[in-house]
């Protein structure tokens, strides 16, 4: 990571004038001096563009005077194709964005927040908010080296402290008045809107969220650190605000993953629901911060509201057995190469039987047919035995790609495909995450109203797409368009075993 120790144009400070802001308190002077540079305070005019959405340039901003607009430039939409055929042989496709209607059925199921590297969520329906005068943005991007998760532009002439990461950590760790502020501003601004974000506390109703506000605690942690530990009593529940929670469970043949956590969702359930200490290991695979509700607290929610323990028994039914089966594919022992490829970490594998393959490309065409003219698989791969493992997505146990996205758009269902909602900034960092290149970026040029002039120019956005499996039909489109029956979706622990010689055995001919 190329992290320079210095910012370039901004006005630098000395250590003694910067120690009169009480943002610095807690600093020493020696630890400032080293660190010239690496904090300025910038002015801007308003409307002037402060940082850019999918930018990766890894600082932190602190509002000392005027407002900014926080906001997410790139079309919220999903991608669509208008298809022309001419005779039975030529087809030309061309792909567009189409914006989601307010008011329709789609749009209701999604989230109505999108979360940002910032102490609040925008509206799905209105992406733009406001941030003002002892606040901080861009926390995320400054210490986990993620992308920037929104647009963020003057709202009048404003001032404002750009500082890197090593400033930031040290605020952040020995500045406790400032620590208490955020909490307090996390508290009064966004607690309400971060709890009705998840799925099982969006009815939660708002006097009981004033009950919550003073006593639920904002915990911070550094990549590595451990949140709580496989035996210990449970004692709290934990609600991710930013950053990722590696959850690991320890066997007699050692530690498992069984899963990746991110912004919004939440861990400590099971403990305290079963009455029991913890099932597992939770540490924090990234600098992260979450809302800690004690047990108490929670009792009280699960006996006020009912209808939430029911949610949470079929979640934690889910996770179970989700684990339980993480557990049982690991404790297998299949073919070096099928460990070695990465195969064993695929929970769907799309295959070709190359002594079937006519290589006609069907498969291909009729994803793109499925999926508004942009294919989400290759016709080429990994070579085992007979079978070409094609170039598409295999809905990994431990998916990788899931770790950092900004603004949260790469999400998985209940049958655990994983999916590309239409909110993409189209950053490219699952595609960088993905290790077995299964996702891709597209370019699409649409019309936009700069807000300046009211004079409309064509603009391109990005946009990341992966394979779903088609989770809106009965079976893969690949799949039932191939006239030779080979492709197959497959789960490769039933697909692939091991016969009595140590051979090969295609359970598929069985």
């Amino acid at each position: 990571m190329n992290q320079t120790h210095k910012l370039e144009e901004g006005e630098v400070l000395s250590p003694e004038a910067l120690l009169e802001f009480p943002l610095f308190t807690g600093l020493s002077k020696g630890f400032l001096s080293k660190n010239s540079g690496a904090v300025v305070r910038r002015h801007f005019k308003k409307g002037d563009i402060i940082c850019r959405e999918g930018e990766y340039r890894y600082t932190a901003f602190f509002i000392l005077e005027g407002t900014v607009d926080v906001f997410i430039n790139t079309q919220i939409s999903h991608v669509e194709t208008r298809s022309e055929r001419k005779g039975s042989w030529f087809r030309k496709m061309t792909s567009f964005l189409h914006s989601r209607e307010p008011d329709s059925e789609a749009s209701s199921k999604h989230q109505q927040y999108i979360r940002i590297d910032a102490p609040l969520d925008l509206s799905y329906h209105n992406p733009i908010a406001q941030m003002g005068e002892g606040e901080l943005f861009g926390e995320m991007s400054c210490l986990n080296f993620y992308p920037r998760s929104a647009t963020v532009r003057a709202a009048e002439d404003c001032t404002l402290f750009e500082m890197l990461r090593n400033v930031l950590d040290q605020i952040l760790k020995r500045n406790k008045e400032f620590k208490a502020q955020l909490t307090d501003n996390y508290r009064e601004r966004a607690l309400d809107k971060h709890l009705h974000s998840v799925s099982i506390f969006k009815d939660l109703p708002f006097d009981f969220i004033d009950y919550l506000r003073n006593r639920v605690e904002l915990v911070r942690f550094d990549a590595g650190d451990l949140i709580c530990k496989q035996g210990d009593p449970a004692d709290a529940f934990y609600l991710i605000r930013i950053g990722h929670v590696k959850v690991t469970k320890t066997y007699p043949g050692g530690d498992i993953t069984l899963a990746y956590l991110g912004r919004g969702e939440y861990f400590g359930e099971i403990g305290l629901l079963r009455g029991e200490n913890r099932m597992a290991t939770c540490s924090a695979a990234d600098s992260m911060e979450a809302v800690r509700i004690a047990k108490e607290d929670f009792d009280l929610i699960l006996k006020r509201f009912p209808e939430i323990r029911q949610e949470l028994e079929k979640v934690v039914q889910s996770r179970e057995q989700s684990g339980a089966q993480t557990v049982q594919t690991q404790q297998m022992v299949p073919l070096d190469d099928f460990l070695t490829q990465g195969l064993m970490e695929a929970q769907n594998l799309l295959i070709l039987n190359l002594n079937k393959c006519t290589r006609c490309d069907e498969c291909v065409r009729a994803c793109a047919d499925a999926h508004d003219g942009v294919t989400r698989l290759i016709r080429e791969g990994l070579r085992f035995d007979k079978y070409l493992v094609a170039t598409s997505c295999r809905q990994c146990r431990d998916p990788l790609c899931m770790i950092g996205c900004p603004v949260g758009s790469i999400t998985r269902n209940d049958s655990l495909e994983i999916l590309i909602e239409d909110w993409c900034i189209g950053c490219g960092l699952c595609v960088n995450q993905c290790p077995y290149d299964n996702i891709n970026l597209h370019e699409f040029e649409v019309w936009e109203t700069d807000p300046e002039n009211g004079q409309k120019a064509k603009v391109k956005h990005k946009k990341a797409t992966v394979c779903d499996l088609c989770c809106d039909h009965t079976e893969p489109a690949c799949v039932y368009a191939c006239p030779h029956n080979a492709a197959q979706r497959v789960d490769p622990r039933d697909f692939f075993e091991l016969g009595p010689e140590g051979s090969l055995r295609d359970s598929s001919s069985a």
